[in-house]
């Protein structure tokens, strides 16, 4: 797929990707370990005796959570590689009009989920400026390797298991349910859902079960955010030059997730999912799968056997890029 004009929103396409953003590296020094790549969460570069993981995301589709989510999105990223989040920090723009309160809201969110996660603020930036139509927050994280390896998101090989941590589509739920409330009461959706499903942002983070799965030598890993759980399975297969088979019937989808996404006719296998995790392995451990809220959803299997999601005996053929179901709600709303 050839992009000549504007860009779609989200994510940039695969092909945009590689030619205008992965080809430009800067200078090839010998400490970087793991480079920029497409579905790779982070990069890696090592000092001394030891490996740090670094990541950056900016949080654009959400309102009333940006803080929050901008810490959360970036250690998952991190944790995912094996690395435990340590130092955090930020760039905040804010658009003209904004009041020192709205800062605050946003500073207090990252301030509490660092503290959550044991993470140090260290630096930032923040300024009001003059063509931001809304608040805007990039996060900027590092954590020390503690796995025995850095695990990336091209490892898996045909054969192994595909692991999936949580439910699909928290982070979209949450998002959909904070700061568009009213939308989902037209479409009869109950308060005390309507409550659930916002504080489903609770759960947006996998540091722990990142970690878990990474002491028990996983052979990828990858955090599904835009794209949702499909998204994510796209990237990692590309990323390793593999195809999949996955089993719709053994997603986990959590109640409130399918409840708001049916309101709104969405797809919670393709809304925005931090709070899900991605693991490939090929061997399965009893223990780490019960000590996190894991099931084995399919197979990794040979690029030429293509990227399928089956269900009720019919299958869906995934080919890419996958548009991020926030996005086409979030337009069709206004």
């Amino acid at each position: 797929m050839v992009f000549k004009e504007q860009l779609p929103v989200g994510k940039l396409p695969e092909n945009v990707l590689k030619n205008h953003v992965l080809r430009y590296r800067g200078y090839p020094r010998g400490d970087v370990v793991l480079w920029p790549g497409f579905g790779e969460d982070a990069g890696a570069v090592r000092a001394s005796k030891n490996v740090y993981v670094l990541s950056t995301d900016p949080i654009t589709g959400s309102k009333n959570f940006i803080g929050w989510l901008s810490v959360h999105a970036s250690a998952n990223d991190v944790a995912v590689s094996g690395a435990s989040p340590e130092w955090f920090s930020s760039t905040i723009i804010l658009p003209k009009g904004s009041r020192p309160r709205d800062l605050s809201q946003i500073t207090r969110q990252i301030h509490s989920a660092c503290r959550q996660l044991r993470v140090a603020i260290v630096t930032g930036h923040s300024e009001v400026a003059p063509y931001v139509s809304e608040p805007t927050v990039v996060g900027h994280m590092i954590g020390r390797l503690v796995a025995g390896k850095l695990v990336t998101s091209h490892g898996a090989r045909p054969g192994d298991h595909i692991i999936m941590v949580k439910s699909a589509g928290l982070e979209g739920t949450a998002i959909i349910a904070s700061d568009y409330p009213n939308v989902l009461k037209k479409k009869g959706l109950a308060m005390n859902i309507i409550s659930r499903a916002r504080r489903m942002i609770r759960r947006t983070s996998v540091v722990e079960e990142a970690l878990a799965f990474a002491s028990a030598g996983v052979s990828a890993m990858h955090d599904p955010t835009e794209g949702g759980l499909i998204g994510g399975l796209y990237e990692l297969a590309q990323a390793s030059k593999v195809g999949f088979y996955v089993d719709k019937s053994k997603v986990l989808i959590d109640p409130v997730v399918a409840k708001t996404c049916d309101a709104l006719k969405l797809d919670p296998l393709r809304l925005i999912s931090s709070g899900t995790l991605l693991a490939t392995s090929p061997r399965l451990s009893r223990k780490t799968l019960e000590k996190t809220e894991a099931r084995v959803i399919g197979k990794i299997v040979e690029r030429k056997r293509g990227m399928l999601l089956f269900s009720n005996g019919r299958e869906e053929r995934i080919k890419g890029p996958v548009q991020d179901e926030l996005w086409r709600f979030i337009s069709e709303t206004g």
